[in-house]
């Protein structure tokens, strides 16, 4: 081979190296958020010791469910109350505001369900930890009872769509907001056996609830002390709701109940929202009344009806943003109470 042609692939070969470097992902980084400012939880109730105590009893995590919940529907309610103290009857007044999302899929919330679990997966090892596979887990699912993707679901006011990543079942639990677990206990138990069985990992199961909308309120008040019902809505990408139980079941008894381990709760105890921009807001319908009362006073009522119009792509962006930082935050836990700390601390 001539030094030219040498020269020449020598260049090819380090050319086509880079090239591979560049598309390599970049690692995953953990946001700069302190975990302990936003979960808090404890074992055994109100007196209990903090939760995150049981995360430096083992170095293997189990994510056995991953519940991510998309409102679709919110909405606001105010009213005043009608007064009759003589001379100072007040009549009542209602204000409702509804917002509904519009312009993104089912395959797009499916998508970003997906991108989100194994993100946090890679944030879980970016703080030092063993990540149990969902291959591992699979027959320990047996034992739960299932919802099909997506569940239309709803809690108050508020409605949306669960979701569970590719391959991973959807189920509820007793105390989950959302699904419809009811006061059974067979996943909750099911939940137990399956840490167990995986031999006493840290074991959990968020559910994570992202909205679209922030929605206030002046709340429900007397006519004495109010005149207006008003509301108020705005756009902007949050996850309010993050919780999980934490099981570690070296034992169970009684058909499932932990005995000897670690069980306890962790929540999200403020949101945490992005103000990435992804949709525009705008009214459809709007209704007011007024009824005459015997009292004296007028009642009045206001119904505003508005939709959010979105991208699948401007939705998912602004998702993506916001879950990430809520399961980086969390997997901070892990990182701030590493395995084994309880022992040397002995």
């Amino acid at each position: 081979m001539s030094i030219s042609r040498s020269f020449s692939a020598l260049l090819l070969s380090a050319a086509l190296t880079t090239a591979a470097v560049a598309q390599q992902p970049a690692p995953i980084t953990l946001p700069d958020l302190n975990p302990s400012e936003w979960f808090d939880g404890k074992m055994g109730g109100t007196f209990g010791a903090k939760t995150v105590t049981a995360f430096a009893k083992s170095n293997r995590v189990a994510v056995t469910g991953f519940r991510v919940v998309f409102v679709t529907h919110n909405e606001a309610r105010a009213m005043v109350r009608a007064s009759y103290l003589p001379g100072r009857e007040t009549g009542a007044a209602k204000m409702k505001m509804e917002v509904d999302l519009k312009g993104v899929d089912d395959a797009t919330m499916q998508a970003i369900t997906d991108r989100a679990y194994q993100r946090f997966v890679e944030q879980l090892k970016a703080a030092g930890r063993e990540v149990v596979t969902v291959q591992e887990m699979q027959a320990g699912y047996a034992g739960y009872k299932t919802t099909p993707v997506p569940q239309p679901v709803d809690v108050g006011l508020l409605k949306g769509k669960a979701f569970a990543p590719t391959g991973m079942p959807l189920w509820w639990q007793v105390g989950d907001a959302w699904g419809d677990a009811g006061l059974g206990q067979k996943n909750m138990r099911a939940f137990n056996e399956h840490s167990k069985a995986l031999n006493a990992p840290i074991t959990i199961a968020p559910q994570i609830v992202v909205d679209f909308a922030h929605m206030q309120s002046s709340g429900n008040r007397s006519g004495l002390v109010a005149r207006r019902a008003e509301v108020s809505g705005a756009l902007a990408m949050s996850v309010p709701t993050f919780n999980t139980r934490v099981v570690r079941a070296e034992q169970t008894r009684y058909g499932g109940i932990v005995f000897k381990g670690d069980d306890g709760a962790l929540t999200l105890t403020k949101p945490i929202d992005t103000d990435i921009e992804f949709a525009e807001m705008y009214q459809v319908d709007a209704k007011t009344g007024t009824i005459l009362s015997l009292t004296g006073g007028d009642h009045k009522s206001k119904s505003v009806k508005n939709v959010a119009e979105t991208t699948n792509d401007a939705y998912a962006t602004a998702a993506d943003a916001v879950l990430a930082q809520v399961t980086g935050a969390f997997a901070k836990l892990f990182a701030a109470n590493p395995a084994g700390a309880a022992t040397a601390a002995k």
